[in-house]
């Protein structure tokens, strides 16, 4: 099982590197964004977490498959023993358009998706389900995040209702600002505040760092994200 879960790791890194179109992304850091792949497309990222007590890895895959909606893949937990779970995940996300007059002006739109959690260390079956509202400000182009989600003992730790919430604001046409948050006591519940830059390529980077919103969630530390869409 380690081998496999290696071989995937490396194939997605090497998927991220080698292809060349960039169109959006699947989450802020761990809040999903109000983007969804488009269809025909597929998007890969890389992330690693860590500090200097904690290192966990997490790969993400989507296919775009039309009407605003993306068929999501995740494994999540790889590399460590810090975490209770490592974690393959099957789900979707998708979007509607709130007021079209509306969404031509500030891309307003309601998210929504679940993602279904099978424990590869024999832990069970969870479930991680959410929606946010999201609109872009004029002349700014900050788009501002905010919803609920429900994430059970298996994803997270403990059987989680609480809100999450994120801001993006672009800076130039290849760099931004983003943070985001999970609220509560439970495995994803951090402030992450960071950046995101587009490099040669489309080979796109986020960095940052995630801040506990109790001790009992786990360490204070980096988040380091690579991504790209195909």
């Amino acid at each position: 099982m380690k081998k496999i879960i290696w071989i995937i790791l490396f194939a997605f890194i090497l998927v991220i590197f080698f292809q060349t179109e960039a169109y959006s992304q699947q989450t802020l850091f761990n809040v999903p964004s109000a983007d969804v792949t488009q269809k025909g497309k597929i998007f890969v990222q890389h992330e690693t977490q860590f500090s200097n007590k904690f290192f966990v890895n997490t790969e993400y895959g989507a296919l775009g498959i039309g009407k605003n909606t993306e068929i999501d893949v995740t494994l999540g937990g790889v590399g460590t023993d810090n975490v209770a779970n490592e974690l393959l995940g099957v789900g979707f996300k998708s979007f509607i358009p709130l007021n079209k007059e509306l969404y031509k002006k500030y891309e307003t739109k309601l998210t929504f998706g679940t993602l279904i959690q099978t424990s590869l260390r024999g832990n069970g079956v969870g479930n991680w389900t959410y929606s946010h509202a999201s609109a872009r400000l004029p002349k700014l182009k900050t788009r501002i995040s905010g919803g609920v989600n429900v994430l059970t003992t298996t994803f997270a730790g403990r059987d989680v209702f609480g809100f999450i919430g994120g801001i993006e604001q672009p800076i130039t046409k290849r760099f931004g600002l983003q943070m985001d948050w999970f609220s509560g006591k439970h495995a994803n519940g951090f402030l992450i505040p960071g950046f995101y830059y587009i490099g040669p390529k489309d080979v796109t980077l986020w960095a940052g760092y995630q801040i506990h919103n109790n001790k009992a969630n786990g360490d204070n530390g980096f988040v380091i994200e690579i991504s790209r869409i195909f």
